[in-house]
């Protein structure tokens, strides 16, 4: 899951109402503000301020990365991924949302759940998943971390998150790197020879450390050490699947510690045992409903991809959502909606190649569906935010984006078009918000282009005039086309 420790990180807010150049006007009074949220790494918090109070992009100015992967590709299925916690391998169905890969994580699939002793290996949970993903996905990604107790360094060590000892290193391999290093490679081939024996679905990515780079709770070893880990999984993955995409350990673009450790380990060359870049992509600020600040952090976070010739490998963010509910108190379900719906929005927009939502069947971190009390096989209820999901999933799918998202002031707009003429633009303003049901909007003046609109609610208007209502909730402004309206 994501980086624990508690932390408030104080970005700038746009709530303080700049000047708005959209002919709007306020139509109810925004609603009071949410809760402030704790999470990671209150050791940290003096070290990490001073970069997460840099300043958002400038109104009108283009936000992403504005590239051929960001404006000339259509946006792919894969950016859709999914993670689900093992009701799914249990009893509950699997999901009915589009989704074209899943992570395995807090899946009992560690490493710790599956190499229970040395030379013993538990595949049951592992086969569960590959065969419901067989007919629920295209592309399985499975994330390395939690060594053993048997296989640990420090086996009473019960700060880890994953269990006593799980985040520190091997014991058969030495602080510089060196030693035989056998329960990590032991461990490595055998799930990879296990995979390529599967007669059901494969895995084809490999994520080489969860939140190694930040996250105490998941990884204390040393750079070293983490090298030659990846460095011998990589030989391992890529000799019996040259195909397979291998990850770099996870990194944090919010947090500044995790950044630099990410730089830290591109120089000391990293990035040659990287097909892509791995990062989770939780914004966390105190307000609890920015995904825009995904922006800010990864503008802080592209500049040492470049220095260190990474800047043209794949972004995959492999875990991000809104986070824990006990800590966040982000429970709107319609500023959850809104939350999805501009998340993938500006995931888009940013270039990033896959996006892991965490997690689908979750009751505390990110939930999108709920179980049936009284039938856990039966269909269960798509909440708010799913619903979501499924709308921006339907926008942008097979969409190319004109250029990257931008904002004017407080109002953000997307513009994308798909063959036969079909052009549409996605719009949300971030000073705006809902509370139990009730939604706050301006007018928003609309180009004479667009014919309708539609809400991350699955509704759909005309547009009847020159303007239309607009709020934290996405819409999606549509032209009619040679092939009509989005289906």
């Amino acid at each position: 899951m994501r980086y624990q420790d508690p932390l408030v990180i104080a970005p700038s807010d746009d709530r303080s109402k700049q000047a708005v150049s959209v002919n709007q006007t306020r139509h109810s009074q925004p609603t009071k503000q949410h809760s402030k949220r704790l999470f990671q790494f209150i050791a940290l918090i003096f070290a990490m301020l001073t970069p997460c109070l840099l300043l958002a992009a400038q109104p009108g100015r283009n936000v992403g990365t504005d590239t051929p992967s960001a404006r000339q590709k259509a946006a792919s299925k894969f950016l859709f991924g999914m993670q689900m916690n093992g009701g799914v391998i249990s009893q509950q169905p699997w999901p009915k949302a589009n989704f074209a890969a899943i992570r395995l994580w807090d899946s009992a699939t560690h490493w710790r759940d599956i190499n229970t002793a040395d030379g013993v290996y538990d595949w049951s949970n592992l086969d569960k998943w590959l065969q419901r993903a067989q007919v629920g996905c295209d592309e399985v990604l499975y994330t390395f971390g939690e060594v053993p107790s048997w296989a640990s360094s420090n086996p009473g060590d019960y700060s880890c998150a994953g269990g006593p000892g799980a985040c520190d290193p091997p014991d058969d391999l030495n602080a510089d790197g060196t030693g035989s290093n056998l329960h990590w490679k032991n461990f490595v081939a055998a799930i990879v020879s296990h995979n390529q024996s599967s007669k059901t679905a494969h895995i084809s990515a490999w994520e080489m450390w969860n939140e190694a780079f930040g996250n105490e709770h998941r990884w204390k070893g040393t750079q070293a050490q983490l090298l030659r880990m990846v460095q011998d999984a990589r030989a391992i993955i890529k000799a019996a699947d040259s195909s397979a995409v291998v990850l770099t350990p996870t990194f944090a673009p919010l947090l500044n510690p995790s950044r630099l450790q990410l730089a830290s380990y591109l120089k000391a060359g990293g990035g040659q045992f990287a097909d892509g870049i791995a990062l989770h992509g939780y914004v966390m600020t105190k307000t609890g409903d920015r995904p825009e600040d995904l922006v800010t952090f990864m503008s802080l976070s592209e500049p040492i991809l470049a220095k260190y010739g990474q800047s043209n490998k794949p972004l995959w963010d492999t875990e991000a959502s809104w986070g824990n509910i006990e800590n966040t108190k982000f429970t709107d379900p319609d500023m959850q909606a809104a939350f999805v719906a501009r998340s993938y929005l500006l995931h888009w927009s940013l270039g990033i190649s896959r996006y892991y939502w965490y997690e689908w069947n979750n009751n505390l971190v990110g939930q999108l569906w709920v179980p049936d009390p009284h039938d856990a096989d039966g269909p269960g209820k798509l909440l708010k935010p799913g619903l979501s999901y499924v709308q921006v999933y339907n926008w942008i799918v097979g969409s190319r984006l004109n250029s990257a998202c931008t904002h004017n002031g407080t109002v953000w707009t997307c513009d994308f078009y798909r063959s036969g003429g079909y052009e549409a633009q996605a719009v949300w303003d971030t000073a705006e918000s809902c509370d139990h049901g009730t939604c706050s909007t301006v007018k928003y003046t609309v180009d004479p282009k667009f014919h309708q609109y539609r809400t991350v609610d699955a509704l759909t208007f005309p547009v009847t005039g020159s303007t239309i209502e607009i709020g934290a909730k996405p819409v999606l402004l549509e032209t009619r086309s040679k092939r009509g309206l989005l289906r």
